[in-house]
């Protein structure tokens, strides 16, 4: 198995774009907060509840999933599996625009 570094990464073909994680529970806010910290701007789409305050807590702009999807130009789905889809379906799909990344 192959481990990537920070090295091994090119972090600027992310500046200047806005990335939404989807969901801030053991992945989503490892990944939001390595990618602020590589200097991208980052948002959070998460439903009310304590993910939410974590994230607002942290920093982050903290929206609805929607909104972020809205928001960004690439999209992050970290969330549980058995959520994936319902949550794609009802508020990630209608609002994809063409040349996003997800």
């Amino acid at each position: 198995m192959k481990t990537y570094y920070e090295k091994d990464a090119n972090v600027e073909l992310l500046q200047g774009k806005t990335v939404a994680v989807i969901g801030y529970g053991s992945q989503g806010h490892a990944q939001a907060q390595n990618l602020r910290d590589s200097g991208v701007e980052v948002v959070v789409g998460v439903r009310p509840g304590k993910s939410y305050e974590v994230a607002k807590a942290d920093g982050f702009e903290v929206m609805s999933v929607s909104e972020a999807v809205r928001t960004a130009q690439v999209v992050q789905m970290l969330l549980p599996d058995e959520q994936q889809a319902h949550v794609y379906k009802t508020e990630v799909e209608e609002n994809l625009r063409e040349g996003q990344m997800l």
